[in-house]
């Protein structure tokens, strides 16, 4: 059932588009807000025959709603399914309608079905809808080697000639956040799929250590800084009975998982010694592309990791053990029993969701990147992962491919985007008041009014443009762990707060080595290659750690491993895909 104050909204739309279509269009179409306010080129010396052009097109000057002047156009769209509701009868859906003037058909997944499979016989077929969406999450998003081939095989459009043209949203999002529009592009300069866009600043900075801040008081210790004062941290945790129950033998110093964002062990803890991004372990020296497990900073780190492993201070369980597991342990008891892990946020070893809700997680605090024996403290850092591509296209069949444009254009200016993740002003949100704060402590923009509605929005569905300033500027409570804040709201600005203190030292814009277009044949070699050198790096790390290998006696036949799975061809292939990319310096 729609709610009441949204029938009020779509009434006064219908209202405002019969005024539309009876009178004149200009003073009754909508203008956007925010970031997208601009509705016209400003050129007021059109000649007459480009004024005839303009009236007879079927869309209203861009930035300006609704998009099409007499609601005579519909686009069908496929997408994944909504659970156990429909993205037709979802509370956004005749809103978008109304106020863009376009009708929508959907073609939905079954929540049964593989979303590629489905998409894969649309392209056999040749019988697409006009919009193709795969959804934000990893399983069915394209990898850009797929969206380039899609391209090159002519089944989706390369929509640059609109980013050039008739472009609001995204136009606004290119020129506020830098590197966008490179990430997004082929090599032959084509643009085949719009992004989604999180500017969350935690998901940048994923490979955190969150340390008992409780234990350290409890010890009366200070918080660490080098990786030497982090080790004599971890011994005390492991002697002095650092969580006060009386038992001395129950506390892990440290631990992490075998899986999820930011617990690498060679991750935050590497950094010191070697800068070791996140998963693929890569990173740019000078224009080379470069594999921190076989730098002779990385076997520093390895020796420490192995010190902490050999001493007792790493959870032995760290390589084969799962979220839920370090949770469960951790809030079983009435104290917490793990001095630090690694995770991109607390919800790694602390229960934020169960009510009555824990307060163990109130005891951890990200500790800031730590200075190693030769003075490098660096954090890792990627800008990219704001970029989620491979998920929205347009067909090459598509019925009318402007009116697509400019609907997903729309849906990534700040009205659109605003209405996709939080819903309609004055219903879902309201303008902040001057005494709200933001994340940063500064005057908010907005405060939210609703939360948790089911079948309310479109959230991800169709790409949204939440870039730095939209993630900030919400009304926020400045006291993360108050009562009256859920704590996986509080953890926002917590994770928030955690990141500044990364984004401080992090590693520079030329050493980052994004991820690339590269050509079918390249990309199947390189994931071929990929299949075995990962594991077997993450096998002899693990060996490292727990000494089952000596770091000094073993490193040749380690890196003569690396070499025998193939790791000169896998940078051969990297190093060709850089060199041919906009980010080549």
């Amino acid at each position: 059932m729609k709610r009441k104050g949204y029938a009020a909204i779509l009434a006064a739309l219908m209202l405002a588009a019969a005024g539309c279509n009876s009178g004149t269009a200009s003073s009754s179409t909508a203008s956007q807000s925010g970031s997208t306010s601009q509705n016209s080129t400003g050129d007021n010396s059109s000649s007459s025959s480009s004024v005839a052009a303009e009236s007879d097109s079927p869309f209203n000057e861009p930035g300006t709603l609704p998009i099409v002047k007499d609601g005579t156009i519909t686009l069908s769209i496929f997408c994944p399914g909504n659970g156990e509701y429909s993205w037709a009868d979802n509370d956004q859906t005749p809103l978008v309608e109304q106020m863009t003037g376009i009708k929508l058909d959907w073609n939905i997944a079954a929540s049964s079905d593989n979303v590629r499979d489905k998409i894969s016989t649309m392209f056999a077929s040749g019988d697409m809808t006009d919009i193709i969406l795969t959804g934000v999450g990893n399983a069915n998003r394209y990898d850009k080697a797929s969206e380039a081939m899609f391209g090159a095989q002519g089944l989706i459009l390369p929509l640059e000639q609109y980013l050039d043209t008739v472009s609001v949203g995204y136009k606004a999002a290119f020129e506020k956040m830098g590197g966008m529009r490179e990430y997004i592009t082929t090599p032959d300069g084509h643009i085949y799929s719009l992004p989604n866009v999180d500017g969350s600043l935690h998901v940048q900075y994923n490979m955190k250590l969150w340390l008992n801040n409780q234990w350290l008081e409890n010890l009366n210790l200070q918080v660490p800084t080098t990786t030497q004062e982090f080790y004599e941290v971890m011994k005390a945790f492991k002697e002095q009975d650092a969580n006060g129950n009386g038992d001395p033998n129950d506390e892990i110093p440290l631990s992490t998982v075998s899986s999820g964002a930011g617990t690498q062990i060679d991750g935050f803890l590497m950094a010191p010694f070697q800068l070791t991004p996140e998963t693929n372990k890569l990173y740019v020296d000078n224009g080379t592309v470069k594999y921190a497990p076989v730098q002779d900073g990385y076997r520093e780190g390895l020796r420490y990791l192995n010190t902490l492993y050999s001493e007792g201070l790493l959870n032995p369980e760290s390589f084969t053990w799962n979220k839920d597991a370090q949770v469960n342990l951790n809030e079983a008891g009435d104290v917490a029993v793990i001095g630090a892990f690694l995770a991109q946020r607390p919800g790694y070893a602390c229960d934020l969701s169960t009510e009555p809700f824990s307060k163990k997680w109130e005891q951890y605090q990200s500790l800031a990147p730590l200075a190693g024996p030769s003075g490098q403290r660096i954090a890792a850092w990627n800008p990219y992962v704001q970029y989620q591509t491979g998920m929205t296209f347009i067909s090459s069949s598509c019925s009318n491919p402007e009116a697509a444009f400019r609907l997903i254009d729309w849906l990534a200016t700040n009205e659109g985007s605003m209405l996709s993740a939080i819903g309609v002003e004055g219903e879902d949100w309201r303008k902040a008041e001057a005494n709200e704060l933001d994340m940063d402590g500064k005057p908010a923009a907005y405060t939210t009014l609703t939360s948790g509605l089911k079948n309310h929005t479109w959230a991800q569905l169709m790409g949204l443009v939440r870039d730095p300033y939209f993630v900030t500027s919400v009304t926020t409570n400045q006291n993360p762990y108050a009562d009256d804040v859920p704590p996986l709201t509080g953890r926002g600005i917590v994770m928030y707060r955690a990141s500044q203190e990364h984004e401080k030292v992090k590693q520079d814009l030329s050493t980052i080595l994004p991820d690339m277009y590269m050509s079918e044949e390249d990309t199947a070699q390189m994931s071929l290659v990929k299949s075995t050198l990962q594991p077997s790096q993450n096998e002899w790390l693990a060996q490292f750690v727990t000494g089952s290998k000596s770091v000094d006696n073993d490193w040749d036949a380690y890196l003569a491993a690396m070499e025998s799975q193939g790791l000169s061809e896998y940078l051969e292939l990297l190093q060709k895909a850089y060199d041919v990319s906009p980010f080549k310096q």
